[in-house]
Order: C-alpha cells, then structure tokens, then sequence
C-alpha cells in the first residue's frame, strides 16, 4: 500500500497497519555514552560531544586514552568497537576501562540512545554556529535556529528574541534542516513588527514601542534542501512580505497538509488535505522556494567544518550595518 500512495507523488504520505508485522520480535540498540572515537584508531577516544552522558558525569575521559575493557570484557583491537555496545536494551550502567600513558582507569557512565546522541550533536552544531555569528559579526547580529515549527520550537525562537534582539543589529533566522509544524505564521508575525514610536519612564532612557521591532533590523533567512513542510511555508511568507534576503538552496518541495483516516481493522492512512501556494497562484510542493542568493555547502565544506551559507549571511549583514 506504501508503494501505491508513492505513486501519487505526493509527500506527508503513508500507511500503518498496526500489525504484528509492524512489531520487531528482537531489537538491538547501540548503548551511546557520547564518547566519539577516531576514525582510524577506533578505540582511541576523540573527544566528548557537549551535554552528552559521558560530559555530564564529571568523569576523566580526555582525548587521546584508549578503551581496552568494557563491562569486564577485553577489547580485540581487531573487531567492530560497536559489537561491545550493541545489545538487546540500554544498559542502566556500563563499566569502561581506559589506558592513559600505560596506566588503567576505570570510568561508570549511564549509556545513552542513539537518538539522544543525535540531538546532542544537533545542539553542538547549533552552538557552533552562534559562535561563529558573534565571531564574523563583531558581536552585532542576532542568531536564532528552529529545528521545527513546532510550539517548544517557537517558544526556543521566542526567547532567543527576548534576549537578542534588543542588544543586536540585525538578525539571522536559520530554518535549514527545518522538519516543519505549523507556526509559520507567529514566526512571521513576529519578525514583522515595526517601532511606531517611542516613550520613556522618568530620568530613564527611551525605549521604543513595541518593544521588539525586527522588521526595522537587517533580517536574513538561511534555507537549505532539507528545509521542509512548514519551514517552506515561513520561507515563501518571508519573501512574500519582504522581510529580509533568503540566502542557501532551494527548499525540498515537501510541503502539503494531511489528515489521517482509521479503518475498520485499525489501521490508517493519510490523505491529503491542504495545498500550499504562493500568492500567484503557484504550487510550493511542486516549486519550493527559490533562495536571493544561492549558495550551496558541499560534503568536503562539511567534512572541514566549513559553513559558506552562514560565511555569506553574516557578509551581507554586514554590508548593510556598514
């Protein structure tokens, strides 16, 4: 059934049976602890990533040990290092040995998923990039990242704002890789407000009304290929409303609005339910939206840890505050 609704060519797609051939009789999970090795000498620790379980625990892990035990068992330097991870459920605990200079220590770490050491990685590449804002910008512009357009993601916006915005010049709203939601429209109404004037308490300094006025600031959004559903509703609003400059790539063309029907033996499927188009009429699931100024990360830029999007963003603020 899957492969039939693929040939309607439309996203937000699927079937569930609720079946039991949708049930895993045996799962196995990597137990994460957010230690990273390296690459070409897979037991030599490479560093810790941020907020993960292995840096919350306070423990002595530093770059360059090497892990030679794990729950008791000695590491073949030969074998797969994730074999020794790799079971049924997540540990409650694992006990970790380490050589440093020769000498052994044993570390407890409370394993992770998979999952949660995705979204720590996420999180650093978030933090990494509002570094490199205030770095480039000579701490002038404002940096906001919503992973979705969900409410939690809109109030993580919101408060971004709160505490940005007034002190900064100008702003970079950052939808790249964006899943979507639907809170387009608060995010845009947002970033529209204007100062229409001013007032102040007594001996105290003017402040402007309403408090946030975004649309008075140099405002750019970042869009990639992954930038998807309602990330390419807020994209099209942006430029619809001339907010600011569009910079990256052109969205996935992902993006309709679906309801979900039951059947009688308890499974479902989603139909398709609202369109999205732009104000002439054309059909952004089929279109997407069209970036000002097109720059593209490659591989190679993300295996240097380069980000030429964001590099060209902070330019063309600049270019402006100047």
């Amino acid at each position: 059934l899957n492969d039939m609704l693929g040939e309607l060519n439309s996203s937000h797609m699927g079937f569930n049976s609720s079946g039991a051939e949708e049930r895993k009789p045996l799962n196995y999970i990597t137990n994460e602890t957010g230690i990273l090795f390296n690459n070409n000498e897979p037991f030599k620790v490479e560093r810790i990533v941020a907020r993960s379980n292995a840096a919350l625990t306070g423990n002595k892990i530093a770059p360059g040990d090497v892990l030679t035990e794990v729950d008791g068992m000695q590491v073949d330097p030969n074998m797969d290092r994730d074999q020794y991870f790799t079971k049924p459920s997540l540990d409650r605990e694992m006990n970790l040995t380490f050589t440093r200079n020769g000498k052994p220590f044993n570390v407890k770490i409370h394993p992770q998923t998979a999952g949660r050491l995705r979204t720590n990685l996420y999180d650093e590449w978030i933090a990494r990039n509002r570094e490199q804002v205030n770095k480039l910008g000579n701490d002038r512009i404002a940096y906001s990242y919503m992973k979705n357009m969900t409410a939690p993601e809109l109030e993580v916006f919101m408060l971004d704002m709160v505490r940005q915005v007034s002190t900064k010049e100008a702003i970079i709203l950052d939808l790249r890789y964006n899943t979507g939601g639907n809170v387009h429209d608060a995010v845009l109404r947002f970033l529209s407000q204007k100062p229409y004037l001013k007032w102040k308490y007594r001996g105290g300094k003017m402040a402007p009304q309403s408090n946030f006025g975004p649309a008075a600031k140099p405002i750019v959004l970042l869009i990639n290929e992954q930038s998807l559903s309602d990330a390419e509703m807020t994209a099209q609003g942006f430029k619809q409303l001339k907010l600011g400059k569009i910079i990256g790539t052109e969205t996935y063309r992902w993006i309709i609005f679906t309801s979900a029907k039951g059947l009688v033996d308890g499974s479902s499927y989603r139909l398709p339910s609202w369109g999205c188009y732009t104000m002439d009429g054309k059909n952004i699931e089929k279109d997407g939206v069209t970036p000002d100024i097109y720059v593209k990360n490659t591989f190679e830029d993300r295996l240097n840890d380069k980000d030429p999007q964001l590099e060209k963003a902070v330019a063309e603020i600049l270019k402006e505050l100047k």
